[in-house]
Protein backbone atom coordinates (compact mmCIF):
# COMPACT_ATOMS: atom_id res chain seq x y z
CA UNK A 1 0.00 0.00 0.00
CA UNK A 2 1.37 3.40 -0.96
CA UNK A 3 2.52 5.84 1.72
CA UNK A 4 -0.18 8.37 0.82
CA UNK A 5 -2.98 5.78 1.09
CA UNK A 6 -1.70 4.47 4.42
CA UNK A 7 -1.54 8.00 5.79
CA UNK A 8 -5.10 8.68 4.61
CA UNK A 9 -6.48 5.49 6.22
CA UNK A 10 -4.71 6.10 9.53
CA UNK A 11 -5.46 9.84 9.77
CA UNK A 12 -9.05 10.76 9.00
CA UNK A 13 -8.33 14.46 9.20
CA UNK A 14 -6.77 14.25 5.67
CA UNK A 15 -8.97 15.87 3.02
CA UNK A 16 -11.38 13.44 1.23
CA UNK A 17 -10.04 11.34 -1.73
CA UNK A 18 -10.84 12.37 -5.24
CA UNK A 19 -12.03 9.82 -7.77
CA UNK A 20 -8.72 10.09 -9.64
CA UNK A 21 -6.73 9.45 -6.45
CA UNK A 22 -8.84 6.40 -5.64
CA UNK A 23 -8.24 4.94 -9.12
CA UNK A 24 -4.48 5.58 -8.94
CA UNK A 25 -4.13 3.98 -5.51
CA UNK A 26 -6.17 0.97 -6.56
CA UNK A 27 -3.86 0.45 -9.48
CA UNK A 28 -0.88 0.60 -7.14
CA UNK A 29 -2.45 -1.93 -4.80
CA UNK A 30 -3.21 -4.32 -7.61
CA UNK A 31 0.28 -3.94 -9.03
CA UNK A 32 1.78 -4.72 -5.63
CA UNK A 33 -0.20 -7.96 -5.20
CA UNK A 34 1.93 -11.11 -5.62
CA UNK A 35 -0.88 -13.08 -7.43
CA UNK A 36 -0.13 -11.61 -10.86
CA UNK A 37 -1.43 -14.57 -12.83
CA UNK A 38 -4.70 -14.62 -11.02
CA UNK A 39 -5.17 -10.90 -11.50
CA UNK A 40 -5.05 -11.26 -15.25
CA UNK A 41 -8.58 -12.50 -15.10
CA UNK A 42 -10.73 -9.43 -15.66
CA UNK A 43 -13.60 -10.62 -13.50
CA UNK A 44 -11.33 -11.39 -10.57
CA UNK A 45 -9.57 -8.09 -11.04
CA UNK A 46 -12.88 -6.17 -10.98
CA UNK A 47 -14.03 -8.09 -7.92
CA UNK A 48 -10.75 -7.42 -6.13
CA UNK A 49 -10.88 -3.74 -7.01
CA UNK A 50 -14.45 -3.47 -5.70
CA UNK A 51 -13.49 -5.26 -2.48
CA UNK A 52 -10.50 -3.01 -1.88
CA UNK A 53 -12.50 0.12 -2.69
CA UNK A 54 -15.22 -0.95 -0.23
CA UNK A 55 -12.58 -1.39 2.45
CA UNK A 56 -11.19 2.06 1.77
CA UNK A 57 -14.64 3.64 1.96
CA UNK A 58 -15.44 1.78 5.17
CA UNK A 59 -12.26 3.10 6.77
CA UNK A 60 -12.60 6.65 5.51
CA UNK A 61 -16.31 7.16 6.40
CA UNK A 62 -16.82 9.22 9.58
CA UNK A 63 -18.11 7.14 12.53
CA UNK A 64 -21.89 7.07 12.99
CA UNK A 65 -23.16 9.35 15.75
CA UNK A 66 -24.94 7.41 18.48
CA UNK A 67 -27.40 9.44 20.57
CA UNK A 68 -27.67 8.44 24.21
CA UNK A 69 -31.12 7.22 25.22
CA UNK A 70 -31.18 8.80 28.71
CA UNK A 71 -31.85 12.46 27.61
CA UNK A 72 -34.76 11.30 25.46
CA UNK A 73 -36.24 9.40 28.38
CA UNK A 74 -35.89 12.46 30.60
CA UNK A 75 -37.71 14.63 28.06
CA UNK A 76 -40.48 12.06 27.78
CA UNK A 77 -40.83 11.95 31.57
CA UNK A 78 -41.08 15.76 31.79
CA UNK A 79 -43.72 15.84 29.05
CA UNK A 80 -45.71 13.15 30.82
CA UNK A 81 -45.65 15.15 34.08
CA UNK A 82 -46.76 18.31 32.27
CA UNK A 83 -49.66 16.47 30.63
CA UNK A 84 -50.71 15.00 33.98
CA UNK A 85 -50.53 18.39 35.71
CA UNK A 86 -52.55 19.96 32.90
CA UNK A 87 -55.24 17.30 33.22
CA UNK A 88 -55.51 17.94 36.98
CA UNK A 89 -55.39 21.75 36.84
CA UNK A 90 -57.43 22.36 33.70
CA UNK A 91 -60.85 22.16 35.42
CA UNK A 92 -59.62 24.58 38.09
CA UNK A 93 -58.25 27.06 35.57
CA UNK A 94 -61.47 27.19 33.63
CA UNK A 95 -63.74 30.11 34.50
CA UNK A 96 -66.67 28.95 36.65
CA UNK A 97 -70.07 28.89 34.99
CA UNK A 98 -72.16 31.85 36.15
CA UNK A 99 -75.91 32.21 36.51
CA UNK A 100 -77.53 35.55 35.70
CA UNK A 101 -81.08 36.53 36.60
CA UNK A 102 -82.80 39.84 35.80
CA UNK A 103 -86.22 41.44 35.92
CA UNK A 104 -87.76 44.22 33.88
CA UNK A 105 -90.08 47.08 34.74
CA UNK A 106 -92.87 45.90 37.03
CA UNK A 107 -91.59 42.30 36.95
CA UNK A 108 -91.21 40.06 40.02
CA UNK A 109 -89.33 36.76 39.79
CA UNK A 110 -88.74 33.88 42.19
CA UNK A 111 -85.37 32.07 41.89
CA UNK A 112 -84.04 28.87 43.45
CA UNK A 113 -80.26 29.00 43.87
CA UNK A 114 -77.87 25.99 43.66
CA UNK A 115 -78.00 25.57 47.48
CA UNK A 116 -81.84 25.55 47.45
CA UNK A 117 -82.03 29.10 48.86
CA UNK A 118 -84.95 31.13 47.50
CA UNK A 119 -84.69 34.66 46.14
CA UNK A 120 -87.53 36.94 45.09
CA UNK A 121 -86.21 39.58 42.68
CA UNK A 122 -88.05 42.89 42.64
CA UNK A 123 -88.53 45.00 39.46
CA UNK A 124 -85.47 46.09 37.48
CA UNK A 125 -83.06 44.00 39.52
CA UNK A 126 -80.17 41.63 38.74
CA UNK A 127 -78.66 38.69 40.59
CA UNK A 128 -75.43 36.90 39.60
CA UNK A 129 -73.91 33.80 41.20
CA UNK A 130 -71.85 30.72 40.36
CA UNK A 131 -73.64 27.63 39.09
CA UNK A 132 -71.84 25.70 41.83
CA UNK A 133 -71.07 27.34 45.17
CA UNK A 134 -67.72 26.93 46.91
CA UNK A 135 -66.75 27.37 50.56
CA UNK A 136 -68.59 30.71 50.57
CA UNK A 137 -71.94 31.13 48.82
CA UNK A 138 -71.36 34.47 47.09
CA UNK A 139 -74.07 36.29 45.13
CA UNK A 140 -74.01 39.73 43.49
CA UNK A 141 -77.10 41.93 43.67
CA UNK A 142 -78.03 45.09 41.78
CA UNK A 143 -81.48 46.28 42.74
CA UNK A 144 -83.80 44.78 45.36
CA UNK A 145 -84.43 41.23 46.47
CA UNK A 146 -85.84 39.23 49.36
CA UNK A 147 -83.71 36.24 50.44
CA UNK A 148 -84.71 33.09 52.27
CA UNK A 149 -81.35 31.37 52.78
CA UNK A 150 -80.88 27.65 53.36
CA UNK A 151 -79.07 27.14 56.66
CA UNK A 152 -75.51 25.83 56.28
CA UNK A 153 -73.09 26.93 59.05
CA UNK A 154 -70.05 25.62 57.19
CA UNK A 155 -70.79 27.71 54.09
CA UNK A 156 -71.67 31.37 54.80
CA UNK A 157 -74.01 33.11 52.40
CA UNK A 158 -72.81 36.57 51.33
CA UNK A 159 -74.82 39.11 49.32
CA UNK A 160 -72.48 41.60 47.64
CA UNK A 161 -73.82 44.98 46.52
CA UNK A 162 -71.91 47.92 45.13
CA UNK A 163 -71.52 49.34 48.64
CA UNK A 164 -71.95 46.65 51.31
CA UNK A 165 -71.67 42.91 51.92
CA UNK A 166 -74.39 41.09 53.89
CA UNK A 167 -73.26 37.82 55.51
CA UNK A 168 -75.68 35.20 56.85
CA UNK A 169 -75.80 31.51 57.76
CA UNK A 170 -79.51 30.87 57.41
CA UNK A 171 -82.16 33.57 57.65
CA UNK A 172 -84.56 35.74 55.66
CA UNK A 173 -84.02 39.40 54.89
CA UNK A 174 -84.48 42.16 52.33
CA UNK A 175 -81.70 44.04 50.54
CA UNK A 176 -82.32 47.19 48.51
CA UNK A 177 -79.31 48.45 46.54
CA UNK A 178 -80.31 50.23 43.35
CA UNK A 179 -77.46 51.93 41.53
CA UNK A 180 -79.04 55.42 41.27
CA UNK A 181 -79.63 55.58 45.02
CA UNK A 182 -76.83 56.61 47.40
CA UNK A 183 -78.37 54.55 50.20
CA UNK A 184 -78.33 50.76 50.64
CA UNK A 185 -81.02 49.28 52.90
CA UNK A 186 -81.02 45.93 54.71
CA UNK A 187 -84.11 44.76 56.63
CA UNK A 188 -84.10 41.47 58.58
CA UNK A 189 -87.23 39.35 58.92
CA UNK A 190 -85.79 36.27 60.69
CA UNK A 191 -82.39 35.24 61.97
CA UNK A 192 -79.32 37.45 62.15
CA UNK A 193 -77.14 39.13 59.52
CA UNK A 194 -73.89 41.07 59.50
CA UNK A 195 -73.49 44.12 57.27
CA UNK A 196 -70.00 45.29 56.35
CA UNK A 197 -68.40 47.91 54.14
CA UNK A 198 -64.87 47.22 52.85
CA UNK A 199 -64.01 44.75 55.64
CA UNK A 200 -65.47 47.11 58.28
CA UNK A 201 -68.48 45.78 60.15
CA UNK A 202 -71.30 48.32 60.16
CA UNK A 203 -73.79 46.38 62.33
CA UNK A 204 -75.23 43.00 63.25
CA UNK A 205 -78.99 42.99 62.64
CA UNK A 206 -81.78 40.98 64.29
CA UNK A 207 -85.46 40.57 63.28
CA UNK A 208 -87.14 43.89 62.36
CA UNK A 209 -83.79 45.71 62.44
CA UNK A 210 -83.26 47.97 59.48
CA UNK A 211 -79.90 49.43 58.40
CA UNK A 212 -79.47 52.25 55.90
CA UNK A 213 -75.97 53.06 54.70
CA UNK A 214 -75.26 56.22 52.69
CA UNK A 215 -72.10 55.72 50.65
CA UNK A 216 -71.75 59.44 49.90
CA UNK A 217 -71.71 60.51 53.56
CA UNK A 218 -70.68 57.08 54.96
CA UNK A 219 -73.45 57.45 57.52
CA UNK A 220 -75.13 54.42 59.06
CA UNK A 221 -78.73 54.60 60.29
CA UNK A 222 -80.20 51.83 62.48
CA UNK A 223 -83.94 51.69 63.14
CA UNK A 224 -86.67 49.26 64.15
CA UNK A 225 -89.01 48.73 61.23
CA UNK A 226 -92.33 47.38 62.46
CA UNK A 227 -94.25 49.23 59.77
CA UNK A 228 -92.96 47.40 56.73
CA UNK A 229 -93.67 43.69 56.58
CA UNK A 230 -90.67 42.15 54.85
CA UNK A 231 -92.29 39.36 52.90
CA UNK A 232 -91.23 37.57 49.72
CA UNK A 233 -94.66 37.90 48.16
CA UNK A 234 -95.34 41.48 49.27
CA UNK A 235 -95.77 43.63 46.15
CA UNK A 236 -97.14 46.73 47.77
CA UNK A 237 -95.09 49.87 47.13
CA UNK A 238 -94.14 50.62 50.73
CA UNK A 239 -91.70 53.32 51.84
CA UNK A 240 -90.85 54.75 55.22
CA UNK A 241 -89.05 58.08 55.65
CA UNK A 242 -87.96 57.73 52.04
CA UNK A 243 -86.41 60.52 50.01
CA UNK A 244 -88.14 61.82 46.88
CA UNK A 245 -85.61 60.20 44.51
CA UNK A 246 -86.20 56.87 46.24
CA UNK A 247 -89.99 57.11 45.91
CA UNK A 248 -89.81 58.17 42.27
CA UNK A 249 -87.37 55.35 41.47
CA UNK A 250 -89.83 52.92 43.07
CA UNK A 251 -92.49 54.15 40.63
CA UNK A 252 -90.13 54.02 37.64
CA UNK A 253 -89.30 50.41 38.50
CA UNK A 254 -92.98 49.53 38.60
CA UNK A 255 -94.30 51.48 35.61
CA UNK A 256 -92.76 52.39 32.23
CA UNK A 257 -92.58 56.06 33.17
CA UNK A 258 -89.92 58.67 33.94
CA UNK A 259 -89.80 61.67 36.31
CA UNK A 260 -87.92 64.93 35.81
CA UNK A 261 -87.21 66.77 39.07
CA UNK A 262 -86.41 70.45 39.05
CA UNK A 263 -83.14 71.60 40.49
CA UNK A 264 -83.24 72.80 44.06
CA UNK A 265 -86.21 70.64 45.00
CA UNK A 266 -86.40 70.41 48.80
CA UNK A 267 -85.43 67.23 50.61
CA UNK A 268 -88.44 65.25 51.78
CA UNK A 269 -89.05 62.16 53.91
CA UNK A 270 -92.18 60.30 52.84
CA UNK A 271 -93.96 57.37 54.47
CA UNK A 272 -96.78 55.44 52.86
CA UNK A 273 -98.01 52.41 50.91
CA UNK A 274 -99.15 52.46 47.30
CA UNK A 275 -101.04 49.71 45.52
CA UNK A 276 -99.38 48.73 42.20
CA UNK A 277 -102.80 47.71 40.90
CA UNK A 278 -103.53 51.41 40.48
CA UNK A 279 -102.50 53.24 37.31
CA UNK A 280 -99.49 55.54 37.23
CA UNK A 281 -101.78 58.58 37.06
CA UNK A 282 -103.70 57.44 40.14
CA UNK A 283 -100.45 56.91 42.07
CA UNK A 284 -99.13 60.35 41.16
CA UNK A 285 -102.41 61.85 42.43
CA UNK A 286 -101.82 60.13 45.78
CA UNK A 287 -98.24 61.40 45.87
CA UNK A 288 -99.40 64.93 45.17
CA UNK A 289 -101.39 64.81 48.42
CA UNK A 290 -98.20 63.81 50.29
CA UNK A 291 -96.11 66.45 48.54
CA UNK A 292 -98.44 69.40 49.21
CA UNK A 293 -96.82 70.31 52.50
CA UNK A 294 -93.40 70.33 50.79
CA UNK A 295 -94.72 72.72 48.10
CA UNK A 296 -94.07 70.15 45.36
CA UNK A 297 -96.40 68.88 42.64
CA UNK A 298 -96.20 66.19 39.95
CA UNK A 299 -97.47 67.20 36.50
CA UNK A 300 -97.92 64.86 33.55
CA UNK A 301 -96.10 66.02 30.38
CA UNK A 302 -96.49 63.04 28.03
CA UNK A 303 -97.87 59.52 28.22
CA UNK A 304 -94.69 58.35 29.99
CA UNK A 305 -93.08 61.54 31.34
CA UNK A 306 -93.86 63.49 34.51
CA UNK A 307 -92.41 66.73 35.86
CA UNK A 308 -91.86 67.43 39.57
CA UNK A 309 -91.89 71.16 40.42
Amino acid sequence: MSFRLQRYVRHRSTPPLTEQQRETWLDELVAATPDDDELMDRELEAERRARILGGIRARTQPPARVLPLWPALRIAAVLALLLLAGAVLWPRLQAPQMLHYATGVGEHREIVLPDSSHVWLRPRSELICAAQFGAVRNVQLHGEAFFDVTKDPKHPFVVHTAKVAVTVLGTSFLVKAYRPLPTTTVLVRTGRVQVAHQQRTLAVLHPHDQLSYNDSTQQVSLTKNEYYEASPINRMLTFEQASLPEVLLLLENTYPIHFNVRRGAPAVALTGTLDPALSADQLTDVLNVLLQRHHLRITKLTATTYQVN
